[in-house]
């Protein structure tokens, strides 16, 4: 079985987000950074994730100037952010955005995990699963199923999928073995911070050429799988069809060793859901883009043109607190799920 599973206030743009950390370093980062997730209700998002995870708010204010531009925003669209990180570590951040003045909708709208198109969820590790559900679910988020039992491999899972109010989806892992540093996880209490992410698609070996060919990544975890009978699993699939159907997955990442910030592609076969990939962007609601860090973008860019995989938005030069200058451009995975990818200047 797959679950593992299987980031109205206008303050103007000309000002940047008050940091308590200046200059974050990416050093040492590979694969997603931060994920970026665009809300609603900034301040019970917010809330959530700091009273919820434990996470710590180390930026709070207006977006960057040239932002609304590398979204396709019109000019001077308002914006706010907040950036939680859990610890003091470098990665797994969290940037919850929330756009004013222009229509949104639900990137995934009521999706279910068998809906492609976007990012899915976020894998966060926690000690209670039980513990953060009841805390979740009183806060309005809603569960796919309660948290259910199942062993993956060598791994021993406790699991529960919810999904919040802007369409986002958190993977609450605890993981009972193999052992793992929880401390270094961040999840000793609360939330731990995102470790992956999973993208839910309709064509697999396109989205598998993209990340294993065109980005080049490395394969961490992949194969097939069902749900031992009587089929109960975290992502509410019918019983009799989650222990008679598989789900193929593979998770990427840029190192061969460490799999954190991976990007995860799965698909239920024999299942057909609907197809978000158009609402995959900004301004829309939910997990809008996940961010990567990397030595050298333009290189990057010619190398992906170059294999004929077309650029999203070119490169551009940006203010992005608590990194400072940045050099950033986007691509689309074939699934729709937007990723940018950052050189700190």
């Amino acid at each position: 079985m797959k679950y593992l599973c299987t980031f109205v206030i206008f303050l103007g743009t000309s000002a940047h987000a008050a940091c308590t950390v200046d200059d974050l370093s990416s050093a040492g980062v590979t694969g997603f950074q931060e994920a970026v997730i665009s809300v609603g209700d900034l301040d019970a998002a917010k809330e959530t994730w700091q009273t919820v995870g434990g996470y710590d708010a180390i930026c709070d204010g207006p977006v960057e100037d040239g932002l609304a531009a590398f979204w396709g925003l019109p000019d001077g669209t308002p914006m706010h952010q907040v950036v939680l990180r859990k610890g003091s570590g470098n990665r797994g951040l969290v940037r919850l955005v929330k756009i004013n003045g222009v229509p949104q909708v639900q990137i995934r709208s009521s999706g279910l995990p068998w809906d492609h198109g976007g990012f899915f969820d976020l894998y966060v590790y926690v000690d209670d699963v039980d513990t953060v559900f009841n805390q979740l679910r009183d806060r309005g988020w809603q569960g796919y199923n309660d948290p259910v039992h199942y062993t993956l491999q060598a791994f021993d899972i406790d699991e529960s999928i919810m999904r919040g109010p802007n369409g986002e989806s958190l993977c609450l892992m605890q993981r009972n073995a193999p052992p793992y540093d929880q401390e270094a996880a961040g999840s000793e209490s609360g939330m731990g911070w995102p470790f992956n992410t999973a993208l839910i698609v309709a064509d697999y070996d396109a989205n598998a050429h993209f990340f294993g060919e065109v980005l080049g990544w490395n394969v961490h975890l992949n194969g097939r799988s069902m749900t031992p009978a009587p089929g109960f699993n975290p992502t509410g699939i019918p019983a009799n069809l989650a222990s008679s159907s598989a789900r193929k997955f593979a998770a990427y990442a840029p190192h061969e060793t460490d799999r954190n910030g991976s990007l995860q592609i799965l698909m239920s076969e024999g299942l057909t859901g609907r197809d978000f990939r158009d609402r995959a962007e900004p301004p829309n609601l939910g997990i809008v883009t996940m961010r990567v860090p990397v030595d050298d973008v333009e290189t990057l860019a010619r190398d992906v043109e170059a294999k004929g995989y077309p650029i999203h938005a070119r490169v551009s030069s940006l203010t992005l607190p608590p990194y400072g200058p940045v050099r950033m451009m986007a691509l689309k995975a074939p699934n729709g799920a937007r990723i940018e990818f950052f050189e700190q200047q």
